[in-house]
């Protein structure tokens, strides 16, 4: 399958910009089942295991649709953060926004040949406790989280009380070696829609077959946000893989495929052909 590049824009908000991926077999004839993929905090679409994962979704048949959310900081070239301000001013509820302008994209039949009934969502780390809100709000087939958060607030409360202070928090991104800064929106966005963002609540009100995936090294996020997940929705299952970690053993760029990420590519696959009715392996 090739690959297709599209931008998506706000009209009420120039330069916002969602830049992505669609993998699909345009000459297939037919609508086509699709996973749409969300990427985690400092993360991108083209990071580490998602190429491969997109790539492994084609092969099997189905539909690939990966991007970065338009507060990525990730620019036009889609490799470097060299849109930092877009980054300091995202938040969870502009996430969501662009995960349903996604949505919303694929049900108008604009980014290819994809059925619009018939989507699983995936998301990794930040991008997991995205799905979850969004999947709580919109219909889809299957879900799948990978090293999922459970809570929208992700720091201390000593870090959150300097963060207030200055007006600002500087992240250290140990793989560029840049400070990615966040402003206050993200604490606002918090405070202001705590029932929205609620990540547990909104898990015991998805309703699709579920499969939470999480490294029990995980050094990042604890693999107790996934095993309350679980908890949370109903009928769901939890594959923990030991010996691992965050990224189930992957780096940025991948130049090889470890067994712990392999086993979550391979649960992965046979999950969403499970909840698309396709035939596995």
């Amino acid at each position: 399958m090739d690959e297709t590049r599209f931008d998506l824009t706000y009209d009420n908000e120039p330069g916002r910009v969602i830049r992505g991926r669609v993998g699909c077999d345009v000459d297939e004839g037919e609508l086509q089942p699709w996973v749409m993929c969300l990427h985690g905090f400092k993360g991108f679409m083209d990071w580490g295991f998602f190429p491969l994962l997109a790539l492994g979704l084609n092969e099997s048949g189905i539909a690939s649709v990966r991007f970065n959310t338009s507060g990525s900081g990730v620019g036009e070239d889609l490799v470097d953060f060299s849109d930092l301000p877009a980054f300091e001013k995202d938040t969870y509820t502009r996430q969501l926004e662009d995960v349903a302008r996604v949505r919303k994209a694929i049900e108008a039949g604009e980014l290819g040949p994809l059925d619009p009934d018939r989507g699983v969502l995936l998301g990794h780390s930040r991008g997991g406790g995205v799905a979850v809100l969004h999947a709580s709000e919109f219909d889809y087939k299957g879900l799948v989280t990978w090293a999922s958060i459970d809570h929208v607030v992700r720091f201390d409360g000593k870090t959150t009380e300097a963060w207030r202070k200055a007006g600002y928090l500087d992240i250290p991104n140990t793989r560029t070696g840049q400070l990615m800064r966040l402003g206050m929106d993200v604490i606002h966005d918090v405070e202001q829609n705590q029932d929205r963002l609620n990540i547990l609540e909104a898990a015991t009100r998805v309703s699709t077959p579920t499969l939470i995936i999480h490294g029990a090294m995980d050094e990042a996020v604890s693999m107790a946000c996934s095993e309350r997940l679980a908890k949370a929705i109903l009928g769901s299952e939890i594959q923990i893989i030991e010996g691992t970690g965050h990224t189930f053993g992957a780096v940025h760029p991948l130049v090889e495929v470890p067994a712990s990420l392999a086993m979550a590519l391979s649960c992965t696959l046979g999950h969403v052909a499970k909840c698309l009715d396709l035939p596995i392996g």
